[in-house]
């Protein structure tokens, strides 16, 4: 009786990796060697033997175990679930339709029992239950469509393969374990309308989705089902007709496909790449157009896609594994494209290759890897540039995949080619700009606008281009933008109007003006003209107050808010839910390209709150409606609530000194690329359903002219010093001096900053940096202790809130460390640094000091992101071992996964001119930063750790150590485990936080 338990688990396991006769024999052998007092299977162990011989499709089995079952009350929800709903699937076998309904009523009772329960916990733990529920309606719908006449079979196969059953299957999360309730009910039915093809085809879905998940076994194993029972469906066709029909050969192609991806997953990357190759006919490589279209209509078994997807998968992998020469990988890839001319995939994958050899050409005729410098005369390397556009744009207008890396690339690529000027000997520099220009501006009408949306700050940054036609083909696009979505892109564009730039200004006004006059022709164009001609007034408004000085002291003015000219309610709020391309707009899901439920500006309020900070921002108030009520004339636009008000939109206006707000918000676009990897369908993985609680908390920075701009408030947060500075330790005595946190962010106490200090010099003034360090850890770590884990106690009272908030801030924590060390965040000091006092999620603001600048400050910020101890000890017992480096390495694996996407977004930022005003200073030496910032950025996404602590340069240390760096420990790509170590090493390290600037306050 006591081994019970452990074999239930045996059994669940079995049932997880799909081994199902080892299911139903061990039970039935557990049962005989006593662990049941009858002769058939213990009741414990029943419920998984059902759901295997179901499985199975071993009827007579099922049968006896049914029966076996019937009147038994001691089963709990979940095995109560697994027994009726093989009682239904049996009840379908003998064809009995009035207790198919009373078992799957049964069934259906069992799992509502279950997620009544769940429910209250989470939607993770719901998951299982609602998975459940979609299969017995599946099974449901399949016992409906059974009939008695001739076309049952015909029926049955047309509810199977229904769209809405692909559907169900796409929205699923692709866990990709042997026991997806919908896959395996559905290969049930398959076996019960006794048609081989259909359960071929489920069997491959499964193999696929288990290799994606990397349970190579268990998609080891479907994949052979599924050729056994294509085997069968293609013996049956020749038997009848000695004809293989198109489908069955296309099925078999795509196993032999997914046969070779799994081996080349389990790194057989040769017998991966031998067997593609097998299937592909030879001779299709030197056929001209009139020669294929032949060759296909002679009636070959396979179409165009399907050898189409074999050559591109093999020549992917030939350019990885760098197996053959440029002339036949280009011709490869033109074969794919002349085969299937419109697959989006195809052209993104020939244009990225293109790319690499534009490099690889410079590279051979010792030219610098840069895009400018095809500007040597070079008539390959324009061809490659010229050709890689085209495919780009191709892609781009075929599909939206692959936008966050053909974008970004396709535009710098025309962008930096078309601003050099070539000598006048040199003709074909000027040719080839001119083509490419003709090139843009054909994509201009033929990529999508909401595509264009994602590069709207790239396309500003360049509205004034040395190349007269570049700048007429940017004003063209920003304008195709602007007259689509008018509501939004008004938001990102309108700053031009207000530019100190007199030549940004004008094209500013001549988008709003082209884009006004294209707005008539529309049918809703009355509006939104009305919208971006008033557009001007809500801009001067916001200046306005950015600019407004207030006498000191005052914490709060009354203001008179203007008339804009048009209802306020008519303009989409400048929010981050507002101005975001909906993903599924990207994925094809969704038609509307933007949220349509976000409530509408109703009126400001009249009260404006003036910040006590530096720059004196000023915090503004908006009474908001129901989009849907946005239009009504009754509205009231009276300061002050109404009955009709939802709720209030909170936004930060302010003026900077010395930043520039059009980097925070290129940040945050860049952050909203991350979270989409994150939230991914398409990545799977053991670790899927971690990956997708992991995300960065992004707000929208909308820009009014250079140094001004409206920040969306972050709402429920203070400050890491403020929350330490309300935190106490209950477990210390009520006079200890280690009892209350305000102690430790008290900037006030002289002699903790002079202790500090001192520990300092003692590195700075005489080279000791490890006598340093052991007085940093004596004077200040041991006085001044941690107590941010009672914070989380004090604050979340419920065990599930606790807990909830602890995971929230673990999670949110390793991301910010992640993406802070790729992109080289710095000013990482407490008062940047937020939590959400609801839910404990970690936000950062203020993202000026990026790109390793913070290693150029007078004293450099040498650690590589924020881990100071009261951090730490908020994580809890574990501290950094737990949770929060699960985290860190499911992050930074994501991110190096798509190095590719993150490289494509960012290098447009880094080159950009109007990130980094010293460009205008000196071009050459900026360009040179910038390849330097991409390089690194690329050494961290390749798991090099090589943030050089300027320090050791500027030191001469007396303690015996040298402070030499070690180059060789600089170039080292580590994995992702060993880096993520590093960067946490290297985070904590006491040497390291000794050596920062007092006001960052490391000891906090």
């Amino acid at each position: 009786g006591s081994c019970i338990p452990a074999q239930k688990g045996l059994l669940r396991s079995l049932l997880k990796l799909g081994r199902l006769d080892s299911v139903l024999n061990q039970a039935f052998g557990m049962s005989k060697q006593g662990l049941s007092e009858t002769t058939g299977i213990c009741n414990e162990l029943l419920p998984s033997a059902v759901e295997a011989a179901w499985r199975l499709g071993k009827w007579s089995v099922l049968d006896n175990l049914v029966n076996e079952s019937s009147g038994d009350t001691s089963f709990d929800a979940d095995a109560r679930y697994q027994v009726e709903f093989g009682r239904t699937l049996r009840n379908l076998h003998s064809g009995s339709t009035v207790d198919v309904l009373t078992s799957l009523t049964a069934a259906r009772d069992s799992v509502m029992s279950s997620l009544s329960c769940a429910a209250r916990v989470s939607y993770t733990q719901s998951y299982p239950c609602l998975v459940q529920l979609h299969a017995l309606r599946e099974v449901e719908e399949f016992a409906s469509s059974l009939g008695t006449d001739e076309k049952r079979d015909q029926s049955l196969g047309e509810v199977i393969s229904s769209n809405e059953w692909k559907d169900r299957l796409s929205i699923t999360i692709p866990d990709a374990i042997g026991s997806n309730a919908i896959i395996n009910s559905r290969l049930a039915l398959s076996r019960l309308i006794g048609d081989p093809s259909i359960e071929g085809e489920m069997w491959l879905e499964v193999g696929k989705l288990s290799r994606k998940g990397q349970l190579y076994q268990v998609a080891e194993r479907s994949l052979a089902q599924a050729d056994v029972s294509l085997s069968k469906c293609l013996m049956k066709e020749m038997n009848s007709s000695r004809i293989v029909s198109t489908l069955t050969s296309e099925s078999m192609g795509k196993l032999k496909l997914q046969f070779a991806k799994l081996k080349h997953a389990m790194g057989e990357s040769t017998t991966a790449l031998k067997i593609i190759e097998d299937e592909i006919p030879t001779k299709i490589f030197q056929m001209n157009d009139l020669e294929l279209q032949s060759f296909f209509a002679s009636g070959t078994s396979e179409s165009e896609e399907v050898i189409g997807r074999r050559i591109l998968q093999a020549t992917e992998w030939i350019v990885s594994g760098d197996l053959r020469g440029a002339a036949e990988i280009k011709n490869r890839y033109q074969t794919v494209l002349k085969l299937v001319p419109s697959w989006e995939r195809a052209h993104f994958h020939f244009a990225k290759y293109l790319d690499s050899r534009l490099a690889e050409v410079g590279r051979t005729q010792g030219v610098d890897n840069n895009i400018g410098s095809t500007i040597s005369s070079n008539k390959l390397r324009h061809e490659y540039l010229i050709d890689s556009i085209e495919h780009y744009g191709m892609a781009l207008t075929l599909g939206e995949k692959h936008v966050y890396q053909a974008l970004p690339r396709m535009l710098a690529m025309w962008l930096e080619f078309t601003s050099q000027s070539g000598s006048h000997s040199d003709p074909e520099v000027y040719e080839s700009q001119d083509q490419m220009n003709k090139i843009i501006s054909s994509f201009a009408s033929k990529i999508p606008e909401h595509v264009f949306y994602t590069a709207l700050p790239q396309l500003i940054s360049s509205v004034v281009h040395e190349n007269e036609e570049t700048s007429k083909n940017v004003t063209l696009i920003l304008r195709n933008v602007l007259a689509r979505y008018p509501g939004q892109a008004m938001w990102s564009c309108g700053w031009l109007r207000f530019s100190k730039n007199d030549m940004k200004k004008k094209a500013g006004e001549e988008i709003f003006t082209m884009a006004i006059k294209k707005l008539r022709r529309t049918p809703n164009g009355k509006l939104m003209e009305g919208v971006l001609n008033t557009s001007t007034n809500i801009f001067t408004f916001f200046i306005n107050l950015a600019e407004f000085t207030p006498k000191k002291e005052q914490n709060s003015v009354k203001m008179k808010v203007p008339t804009f000219g048009t209802k306020l309610t008519n303009f989409v709020p400048p929010i981050q839910a507002a101005l975001t391309v909906s993903p599924g707009v990207l994925e094809g899901s969704v038609t509307d390209a933007f949220p349509t439920f976000v409530p509408r500006m109703r009126a400001f309020d009249n009260e404006l709150r003036i910040m006590q900070s530096k720059a004196k921002p000023k915090k503004v108030r908006v009474f908001a409606v129901p989009s849907r009520m946005s239009q009504r004339s009754s509205l009231s636009d009276v300061s002050g609530r109404v009955n009709e008000d939802i709720g209030e939109l909170h936004f930060l206006v302010k003026k900077e000194a010395k930043g520039d707000l059009r980097k925070d918000s290129r940040v945050q676009d860049f952050n909203n690329v991350i979270n989409r990897l994150f939230a991914s369908r398409g990545s799977s993985g053991p670790n899927r359903r971690q990956r997708l609680r992991l995300q960065l908390r992004t707000f929208s920075v909308v820009c009014l002219a250079e140094d001004s701009g409206i920040l969306e408030w972050v709402p429920n947060t203070e400050s890491l010093r403020s929350v330490i500075s309300d935190t106490f330790n209950p477990q210390v005595e009520a006079t200890s001096i280690h009892r209350h946190g305000s102690r430790l962010t008290n900037f006030g106490d002289v002699g903790m900053r002079n202790t500090f200090l001192k520990c300092q010099d003692l590195y700075f003034k005489k080279g000791k940096l490890s006598l340093a360090t052991k007085k940093f850890d004596e004077l200040i770590l041991q006085n001044y202790r941690p107590v941010m884990y009672w914070w989380f106690v004090q604050n979340f009272s419920s065990p599930h809130a606790w807990f909830e908030a602890r995971t929230n801030f673990a999670m949110s924590t390793a991301v910010w460390s992640a993406v802070g060390h790729i992109i080289g965040l710095g000013d990482r000091h407490s008062e940047n640094i937020l939590l959400d006092t609801k839910n404990g999620e970690c936000v950062h603001v203020d993202f000026d000091c990026i790109f390793d600048k913070g290693l150029l400050l007078p004293r450099p910020e040498v650690i590589p992101f924020r881990l100071t101890p009261n951090m730490v000890d908020a994580l809890g017992p574990s501290g950094v071992d737990g949770m929060y480096t699960g985290a860190l390495i499911e992050s930074m694996s994501t991110l190096r996964k798509n190095k590719d996407t993150l490289l494509s977004v960012l290098e447009p930022f880094l080159k950009d001119p109007v990130i980094n005003p010293k460009s205008n200073k000196s071009s050459e030496k900026y360009k040179d930063s910038a390849k330097d910032s991409i390089a690194k950025i690329e050494g961290r996404l390749n798991g090099v750790y090589n943030l050089q602590n300027p320090n050791k340069k500027k030191v001469n240390r007396q303690d015996g150590y040298s402070n030499n760096e070690d180059d060789h420990a600089t170039s080292t790509q580590l994995s992702v485990e060993g880096q993520v170590q590093k960067m946490i090493m290297e985070a904590t390290s006491h040497e390291n936080l000794v050596q920062v600037y007092i006001g960052w306050m490391p000891w906090i």
